[in-house]
């Protein structure tokens, strides 16, 4: 039951658009739509309705010139936006520029701040030096003077001993020699 009534159905789903076809182009003759070539009106190549050559001429003059400003007025269109997105290309690339020479310009001020840290620093640790040296020399010179002043140890040689533990000279005369 089902089956017969889908193509029931489907046949007058067909039926339907093929009427709606005929009506919309002008299907079944004179009588039926406007006819085949969608006019209300028989053709009359008299009267009102025949269009002259100058009036040809003139519309196709008219379309023409149309046609040409609609072409400028794109043309025109067309090249302010090229200035436009020329402008903004130019502009970003001007800024990215700028940006890059900021950096370089930071990275030289970090670079030359480093150097007047390094300058500080050996002029420090120079003076630091020089005062250190100063002062050693002074110390090295109080060190001479002092050992000058010490009396010197004498040259012994362990040739013999006492009972007290005391140590001969060799210089003593005891064994004969007498070295003076």
């Amino acid at each position: 039951m089902n089956n017969d009534q889908s193509t029931g159905m489907s046949w007058l789903a067909v039926l339907f658009i093929i009427i709606v076809i005929a009506a919309l182009f002008g299907g079944f003759g004179n009588g039926f739509g406007f006819g085949r070539g969608n006019m209300p009106y028989p053709v009359n190549d008299t009267g009102c309705n025949r269009v002259s050559n100058c009036e040809v001429e003139k519309q196709e003059i008219i379309d023409t010139a149309r046609t040409q400003y609609l072409i400028e007025q794109q043309s025109n269109d067309t090249r302010m936006a090229i200035n436009a997105s020329t402008e903004a290309i130019t502009s970003q690339a001007s800024r990215i520029y700028e940006q890059r020479l900021q950096e370089t310009i930071f990275d030289l001020k970090m670079e030359n701040q480093g150097l007047k840290n390094g300058i500080f620093t050996k002029e420090q640790t120079d003076a630091l030096a020089a005062k250190i040296s100063d002062c050693c020399c002074g110390f090295n010179r109080r060190l001479d003077a002092i050992e000058g002043r010490m009396l010197t140890k004498p040259a012994l040689y362990g040739v013999a001993s006492t009972c007290a533990g005391q140590i001969i000279p060799a210089s003593c005369g005891c064994n004969g020699n007498v070295n003076l």
